[in-house]
């Protein structure tokens, strides 16, 4: 049977590609969802356009953000592993 990969670092590379792939997924489908709402609230309330301008940038500020804590906690436990006792 034939090795997917030729060794461990391509698997990383691999992995922390489709990682990044999948981060992109979620901040769109969290900015439509988000936007959504806001054009829901917009359309209940006659505010049009500001709750679904506000919520998509809400969205979008939010998808990052966990995007950006989940790879600095990353780059803090490699640190971690790294650095002498």
């Amino acid at each position: 049977m034939k090795k997917l990969f030729k060794d461990d670092k391509d698997r990383k590379t691999m992995n922390n590609v489709l990682k990044i792939s999948a981060w992109g997924f979620v901040i769109v489908i969290s900015s439509f969802v988000f936007m959504f709402v806001g054009r829901w609230i917009d359309v209940n309330f006659n505010t049009e356009p500001a709750f679904m301008l506000g919520m998509l940038v809400l969205g979008i500020s939010l998808g990052i953000f966990r995007m950006y804590r989940d790879g600095v906690d990353k780059i803090q436990k490699v640190y971690k592993k790294d650095k002498p006792a």
